[in-house]
């Protein structure tokens, strides 16, 4: 296109064109310009072009290419939503663990009540009192971890030197609670100075009661058995004794230190 043409393009004749259509705007003279018959050819294809329904020139997708979309969203889906609930599961261990150790520095904090305990007495409602458990485990005045594990602080006369226990109490063990069950038994080590002995006692069907202990350095008593022993392995073995039982894990303090 020459500069002619150019200019000739903008003219006021080219928006008229474009406003009421060539054939009603251009005269017979104009008619026998070839510019002007190249111009009025390319203005009536491009409104052909433009009055073609959109969907008549569109390639669309078929239903097995959808399905197929439809299918891998659904893949994601499922992997994203598992991620999600193993991390969350991570995240309250995590959070049981803080929980656990700021109940049992509450207790070596208050030791001094475990001698003026009575024997079967649960003093969880005392540490309650005294504002040393954090309000998110208190429900209903008694405690709970984030697994909604019951805890329960008393004197227990079941022992010969009628030791101050810490029961968590688990209940309907699944591959879950074994999780749960070594993390108490783990956070619990961090405390041998102070402990008499850490385990875990369950009931089976028959009503027969297991026992498995590993001694603190409160213990006094000469045994292989002692909780810096307790590793993985060995944790694992006493949580499979909770299956299909009613199972405590235990941390025993002394009444007096």
């Amino acid at each position: 296109m020459n500069l002619f043409d150019f200019f000739n393009f903008f003219s006021p004749a080219h928006n008229e064109i474009a406003k009421n259509g060539a054939d009603k705007v251009l005269s017979s003279e104009e008619e026998n310009s070839s510019v002007h018959r190249a111009y009025v050819n390319f203005l009536t294809s491009r409104k052909s072009a433009l009055d073609v329904p959109l969907c008549a020139i569109s390639s669309g997708r078929s239903m097995v290419e959808m399905l197929g979309v439809l299918a891998i969203i659904g893949v994601l889906s499922v992997g994203a939503m598992s991620g999600y609930a193993k991390a969350m599961f991570k995240y309250k261990l995590n959070k049981q663990t803080e929980q656990i150790n700021q109940v049992m520095m509450a207790l070596i904090e208050h030791k001094s009540l475990f001698t003026a305990a009575k024997n079967n007495e649960s003093l969880t409602s005392l540490f309650i009192k005294l504002n040393t458990i954090p309000p998110e485990m208190i429900q209903n005045n008694q405690i709970y971890d984030v697994f909604d594990c019951f805890v329960d602080i008393r004197r227990d006369s079941r022992d010969e030197v009628n030791n101050m226990y810490y029961y968590v109490s688990l209940t309907n063990f699944t591959d879950e609670n074994h999780d749960i069950c070594r993390n108490i038994l783990e956070s619990f080590k961090g405390y041998t100075a102070e402990l008499v002995a850490i385990g875990v006692n369950s009931n089976t069907a028959e009503d027969t009661n297991q026992q498995e202990w590993y001694y603190g350095a409160q213990a006094g008593v000469d045994t292989a058995k002692t909780i810096s022993t307790l590793n993985l392995e060995k944790m694992q073995s006493i949580c499979q004794k909770c299956d299909n039982n009613a199972c405590s894990v235990i941390a025993a303090f002394p009444t007096s230190w």
